[in-house]
């Protein structure tokens, strides 16, 4: 019973950026131990180093199943650090299905579409959950590593491998290089469709079609950084977990440490997704949980 009062504190604080019960929790330190294997969904032989749940009609349209379709990605990593991809998958119908062994990302828009586009190490994708099939776009063959869509616009962001950002129109596949953002490793959307990207010296930016701005009050320096997806419940902010710590990142170029949640070294998942709000994946120890808010609730209380 603890560690399912912890998960739901877990996912409240994360979702709320707020203290539920002020009172009794001053820093909740996450370790392995809070992931009950009630919750695990699924076991890979791989890491699995990205998920992504599309908060479009992909999920929330007429789908005759009862459970999410998310996206995950699992990968090896050597002793030098270098991650090697070992297949992008659909999470459909409680079950894995494989569609390209080099997929790195996966976006989609946050509106009644209902279709998804996948970075691969050979270009863009457009994926078809009906056929659950895909299209290549061939015009683009760069080597990708990251993607973002826009709601309510035609345009894809895509990150190279190279650390560029291209905007590519959805109209004629046409891409143009976005010249003022240098060195990104990685891109994250906020749902007022402001782009935040982490460069090679883990600072992050935000670039809203017009200009750059780099994001005040963040460490000088990390070892382990990532932007994470923002809850489609909260408008006004983006995680960011660097070494540990969860800094709340907002559009007016600040951020602000959130100093309710600590993630111990065996308690980091080597992959989030809490778009959804109340449902929440994450990836530990070759695992994806999946923690559902309103479930949970109904068990501890």
């Amino acid at each position: 019973m603890m560690q399912l009062q912890i998960a739901f504190t877990l996912s409240l604080l994360l979702t709320t950026k707020t203290d539920p019960n002020s009172e009794e929790i001053d820093k909740l330190i996450i370790t392995n131990d809070i992931y009950p294997e009630e919750y695990s969904i699924y076991t890979s032989k791989y890491e699995i180093v990205n998920i992504i749940v599309p908060l479009n009609q992909l999920n929330y349209g007429d789908n005759p199943g009862s459970k999410y379709i998310f996206f995950f990605v699992e990968a090896d990593q050597d002793e030098f650090g270098t991650i090697r991809e070992k297949g992008l998958y659909i999470f459909k119908d409680g079950s894995p299905i494989k569609l390209l062994d080099n997929g790195r990302d996966v976006a989609a828009a946050a509106d009644e579409s209902n279709v998804a586009f996948i970075a691969a190490g050979d270009g863009l994708y457009l994926y078809n959950n009906e056929m659950v099939s895909l299209y290549k776009y061939d015009s683009i063959s760069e080597s990708l590593i990251g993607i973002a869509k826009p709601t309510q616009s035609d345009i894809i962001y895509i990150l190279t491998e190279d650390k560029e950002v291209f905007i590519v129109s959805g109209i004629d596949d046409r891409k143009e290089k976005v010249k003022e953002i240098i060195n990104a490793e990685q891109i994250i959307l906020d749902y007022n469709n402001n782009l935040y990207y982490l460069d090679a010296n883990t600072q992050v930016y935000l670039y809203d079609f017009l200009s750059v701005t780099k994001i005040e009050g963040l460490p000088d320096y990390a070892f382990s950084a990532r932007l994470l997806k923002p809850p489609v419940t909260t408008q006004d902010f983006v995680p960011y977990v660097v070494d540990g710590e969860l800094y709340c990142i907002n559009a007016k170029g600040y951020a602000e440490l959130f100093d309710k949640v600590e993630f111990a070294d065996n308690g980091t998942p080597s992959a989030y997704a809490m778009e959804d709000g109340v449902v929440h994946y994450y990836a530990i120890n070759k695992n994806i949980y999946e923690f559902d808010i309103n479930d949970i609730m109904l068990k501890v209380f």
